[in-house]
């Protein structure tokens, strides 16, 4: 009989057979996520009101984000997740962060600024879930602020190498972007996240 447990525990035997898979799986996951959650909405941006799409677009692109995070972790479980209820919750952290992130993207000030508060956010939500395995929230907060703030520059940093005259079609500017900024921050939290499983875990 599966026991539908609510904390999301990783077995470490299947984890150090594969923790470069796991680690692939995290870092295209979250790039997928970031692709497939916002370049579909680039050709209606210009029919979608400016202040909707701030909030429209990075929710949806955080739940895929989250499902196919979730998906990648699935096989390395030793019970079964109430994938309703803590699927939810882990794609809402993403969700609400990039909300945040378009909300503070004025200035580079105001954008470590999102990105802070980013980190905060997905790690405050995702901890109930991961608390198991994390004895404190603090990595992974730190990971989640370090990974997408370092995507979201690298990102930038390569459209304007691949683009020094000026703007690009918006369909390339956001596939840059996302990509870039989808697998640096995937590739960070991911590693992050292997380091997090191989600490002593929290008793039930």
């Amino acid at each position: 009989m599966n026991i539908v447990n609510k904390s999301l525990d990783i077995d470490e035997a299947k984890l150090s057979q594969n923790e470069f898979g796991l680690w692939l799986g995290w870092t295209i996951a979250t790039a997928g996520g970031m692709l497939l959650g916002l370049l579909p909405f680039v050709l209606l941006l210009d029919k979608i009101n400016l202040f909707l799409a701030r909030i429209v677009i990075p929710l949806w692109a955080g739940l895929l984000i989250g499902i196919l995070q979730l998906v990648v972790l699935r096989r390395y479980l030793t019970h079964q997740l109430d994938w309703v209820l803590q699927g939810s919750g882990w794609a809402i952290g993403y969700a609400l962060g990039l909300v945040v992130i378009q909300i503070f993207n004025e200035t580079p000030f105001m954008v470590l600024v999102g990105y802070i508060l980013f980190g905060i956010i997905v790690g405050l939500i995702q901890w109930p879930i991961m608390r198991r395995e994390i004895p404190s929230v603090f990595p992974w907060v730190a990971a989640s602020i370090a990974g997408w703030a370092l995507g979201a520059y690298l990102g930038q940093l390569a459209l304007n190498l691949l683009a020094p005259e000026g703007p690009i079609i918006p369909a390339a500017s956001m596939g840059v972007t996302s990509a870039i900024t989808g697998l640096v921050a995937g590739a960070i939290t991911g590693l992050a996240l292997i380091w997090i499983v191989r600490q002593p875990e929290i008793s039930q």
